[in-house]
């Protein structure tokens, strides 16, 4: 059993994350979801929400996005998200990456909810 997995977060600008992860969380359209190595497949709609990931080194990245879907097998995992933000800055990039989240986030439904558990992982 292998203890990792590939993960690929492809927007319809390119790649913007490649690399073995521990586990990943997803806003799934039917709630959130987490997988880990050795996961069943499936395909599956994604909200807008937030993805969180845990790389081989223990740190934990996440990233903002609007709408997509994600390919899941035993060790890989393909998310086509339409738009993502990185969730990361220190001192006023802070204030930066937040106006592009709620630029990206302009038509989601329920983006003050995100926006606010974006703000306090920020904090």
């Amino acid at each position: 059993m292998s203890n990792k997995l590939l993960l690929e977060i492809i927007t319809p600008n390119g790649l913007i994350f490649s690399g073995h992860v521990n586990n990943i969380r997803f806003p799934g359209e039917e709630g959130e979801f987490g997988v880990l190595p050795e996961h069943t497949s499936i395909f599956t709609l994604l909200k807008g929400g937030i993805i969180e990931f845990t790389k081989e080194n223990g740190s934990i990245e996440a990233l903002v996005i609007n709408a997509g879907n994600v390919t899941v097998d035993k060790t890989s995992v393909i998310a086509l998200v339409d738009g993502a933000v990185a969730i990361e800055g220190k001192g006023s990039d802070i204030a930066k990456s937040l106006n592009n989240i709620r630029e990206l986030l302009k038509d989601v439904t329920d983006s003050n909810l995100i926006i606010a558990s974006v703000e306090s992982r920020l904090s």
